[in-house]
């Protein structure tokens, strides 16, 4: 699936992927679980808001994530720097690249 690639003006390659944003730091049991498992190969995952936390406060599952399901993570550079922290692991993006990252995607997805 993620080894179709196209190229658009942003400077994001269109990897015929899912982008997943999650927003929050801990989500029901049940709701996490299923995330977590809609994850395929070659996904994105973009923490925001309150859900950038997790590279901080759960960074080993993130990073298991990310490893088991090939998938990138990405950060709000807002994000960062409103809760003054430097996570070690993830792609800091602007609020444009933002958006481009979004229209790269197939499909959108909200947790």
């Amino acid at each position: 699936m993620a080894d179709i690639v196209l190229t658009i003006p942003t400077g994001f390659p269109v990897l015929i992927m899912r982008l997943h944003q999650i927003n929050q730091l801990d989500y029901p049991a049940t709701l996490e679980t299923t995330w977590q498992n809609s994850v395929q190969a070659g996904d994105q995952i973009l923490l925001i808001e309150e859900g950038f936390l997790r590279l901080i406060q759960h960074a080993n599952t993130m990073q298991t994530l990310a490893e088991e399901k090939h998938a990138e993570i990405y950060y709000l550079q807002s994000d960062a720097t409103a809760y003054g922290l430097s996570p070690k692991m993830g792609t800091a993006l602007s609020e444009e690249e933002w958006v481009d990252l979004t229209f790269a995607a197939e499909a959108n997805i909200s947790w």
